[in-house]
């Protein structure tokens, strides 16, 4: 594959991460967490598309030799389960930003979701697109340095442009910012499972 595919590639696995940072920059988010956190979605988009891709390699090679032809059906439910819980976990979050909203006083400190546990599993659901595109790209030849590479500045770029323009949409919004995006996290989750359910 080319640079220019590679970083459309990269850009279209983005996408999903750019509509859920939006959102979670609202949370009155420091700057250093914005930086640490998009390096975080950027090494979780690494480690997802070269593990789909070696599994995908795999299942090719198992392919040739045992001469299966429907290996699409296992990739695909791994897939939509994987989505499935991505959903829940956004739409988990975004409850858990309204209630922290709606019960604070106004000298509570703003929740953080992108510390811990919580970045984790939020960058492994946003990054899930990248397992399957790792599926495909096992079954051709590509070069998993350049691919690593682009894919990571790339998606270091969209979560800094997500956090920063929801941190100063944030900032207009003013107080409820992060009510507003707690239930936009919400109608996401709700969003995608019905997509992937329907």
């Amino acid at each position: 594959m080319s640079i220019f595919e590679l970083v459309i590639l990269s850009a279209a696995l983005g996408t999903d991460l750019f509509s859920v940072a939006v959102p979670i920059g609202m949370n009155k988010v420091q700057r250093l967490v914005i930086v640490r956190s998009a390096v975080v979605f950027a090494v979780f988009h690494i480690i997802m598309i070269l593990a789909g891709y070696h599994i995908g390699h795999w299942l090719g090679t198992v392919v040739e030799h045992v001469g299966a032809y429907h290996i699409d059906w296992p990739a695909a439910s791994v897939q939509n389960i994987a989505t499935i819980i991505g959903a829940l976990v956004l739409a988990g979050l975004g409850i858990n930003m309204i209630k922290d909203n709606v019960g604070a006083n106004n000298e509570s400190v703003p929740v953080n979701p992108l510390r811990g546990t919580a970045l984790c599993v939020l960058a492994a659901s946003v990054s899930i697109d990248a397992l399957a595109a790792g599926f495909s790209l096992g079954m051709i030849d590509v070069d998993l340095l350049r691919l690593s590479a682009i894919l990571g500045g790339v998606i270091f770029v969209i979560a800094l442009l997500g956090l920063g323009l929801g941190r100063k949409l944030g900032r207009y919004i003013g107080e409820r910012a992060e009510l507003v995006g707690g239930f936009v996290l919400v109608l996401l989750g709700i969003h995608i499972l019905w997509t992937t359910i329907y």
